[in-house]
C-alpha cells in the first residue's frame, strides 16, 4: 500500500484544505457586489469548520466546474451527489474521476462513483483499483441494486456504456459476493434511463479512491489511495 495515505489526522488536513479553498473563493469573488447572486454563490461555496467531508467535496467540485464552464453537469444538481455521500452505515469505496483529456483545466477531479460493500483486500488494493474502468460520461443513467438495496449509480454516454461499466465493476470481484443478487443476470438487472437536461459528454478516468468502512458513522476515510 505504498501509494496510500492513511487518514490519521483529518482535522489538520481539513484545516489546510479549508484555508486554501476559501482563499481561492475570496480571490475569485473579490469584486462581488453586496446582496447579489454572486455574493450568495460565494458564501455558499465557502467551507466552514463544521462542514462534513462530503460537503467539502461538493463545494470544491462545484467551484472547479464553475471555473471551467461546466455548469450543466455539476455535483449539486444531478443525482451524482448521492455518490458523494456515504449511504447509511454501509461500507463504501468512493472513486473520484477526472477528464482523461489534458485540454481540461486543473484541478480536474470532478465526478464520484460510490461502490458499496467494496471487497477490500489490503494486500491487493492497487490491483483492485486498476480494475475500475475509464468511461464515457453522459446523461444515460445506469443503476444496479444490491441485496440490501444499496446501489451503484453511473451516468454514461449511452445505456450500453453504463451497463458496461457497472458490469465490469461487479464482475471484477470489487463487491462482496453475498450482496450480489444473481451473477448470471447482472446485465439484465442494470436499469437504464435518460436524464433530463444537458450533460457534458467526455471520457473520464479514475484518479483516486477513499474507503469508508463504517459509512456515515465516521466521515473520516480509513484510507485514501491514488490510482496509477
Amino acid at each position: 500500500m505504498s501509494n496510500q495515505v492513511v487518514a490519521k489526522n483529518w482535522k489538520t488536513s481539513q484545516k489546510y484544505i479549508r484555508i486554501g479553498h476559501n482563499k481561492a473563493i475570496k480571490n475569485y469573488f473579490k469584486t462581488v457586489t453586496v446582496r447579489t447572486t454572486r455574493e450568495a454563490l460565494r458564501n455558499s461555496l465557502l467551507i466552514y469548520k463544521n462542514d462534513s467531508a462530503s460537503q467539502m467535496l461538493v463545494k470544491m467540485q462545484y467551484f472547479q466546474q464553475y471555473l471551467s464552464g461546466v455548469k450543466s453537469d455539476t455535483v449539486p444538481v444531478i443525482p451524482d451527489s448521492w455518490q458523494v455521500k456515504i449511504e447509511g452505515n454501509r461500507p463504501q469505496l468512493i472513486v473520484v474521476f477526472k477528464p482523461k483529456s489534458s485540454k481540461y483545466p486543473k484541478p480536474d477531479s470532478r465526478w464520484s462513483l460510490s461502490i458499496p460493500h467494496f471487497d477490500f483486500n489490503q494486500a491487493n488494493i492497487a490491483n483492485q483499483l486498476k480494475k475500475i474502468p475509464d468511461y464515457e460520461k453522459g446523461k444515460h443513467q445506469g443503476v444496479y441494486t444490491l441485496k440490501d438495496n444499496s446501489k451503484i449509480i453511473i451516468y454514461a454516454k449511452s445505456g450500453n456504456e453504463a451497463k458496461r461499466v457497472i458490469k465490469k465493476i461487479v464482475t471484477s470481484n470489487l463487491i462482496k459476493s453475498k450482496y450480489i443478487i444473481d451473477r448470471s443476470k447482472i446485465e439484465d438487472d442494470i436499469k437504464v434511463g435518460e436524464a433530463r437536461g444537458t450533460y457534458k459528454e467526455l471520457l473520464v478516468t479514475p484518479t483516486y479512491a477513499k474507503y469508508f468502512s463504517t459509512g456515515q458513522k465516521d466521515l473520516n476515510p480509513d484510507w485514501v489511495s491514488f490510482i496509477d
